[in-house]
């Protein structure tokens, strides 16, 4: 299971879309690939903001079809188990002087909470929750 941080998605809407970004996702198990709630709720702000700024809807457009037809009931929550797991790595992360967004804290708490590898380009944001990571956008990802 590996969980596809904002990033990833992100990069797959840009007209200049990254060849090792491709070429990664190609070779994944699209059955394996999965969002998360924190992730959709990021898209779903980018793409209010588009919306609010150029009347434009494409990417609320873009939101809906990856969510519902790319990714199905491939969307993790952030439920019980993962808001247990947020207290643990945002006080870990306070003491250590690393305090992290609410966002990330809840991608990486989900992650956890499945056991899920994250996709992220922003690797060292990542890096002290113990989280199994890949960066997509390494040729060597």
């Amino acid at each position: 299971m590996i969980v596809l941080d904002t990033n990833i998605i992100s990069e797959t809407q840009n007209t200049k879309f990254d060849q090792n970004v491709g070429q990664w996702i190609r070779r994944q198990d699209i059955g394996s690939l999965y969002l998360c709630a924190p992730v959709v709720a990021e898209l779903a702000y980018g793409a209010q903001r588009v919306l609010l700024r150029d009347r434009s809807d494409r990417y609320l457009r873009a939101l809906d079809e990856q969510v519902e037809t790319r990714f199905g009931g491939r969307v993790l929550a952030f439920d019980l188990m993962a808001a247990r797991q947020y207290g643990v790595i945002r006080a870990r992360a306070e003491r250590d002087g690393r305090p992290r967004t609410d966002i990330d804290l809840m991608i990486a708490a989900i992650c956890l909470t499945h056991g899920a590898t994250l996709a992220t380009r922003n690797v060292r944001d990542f890096a002290d929750f113990g989280l199994d990571l890949v960066n997509p956008f390494d040729p060597a990802g």
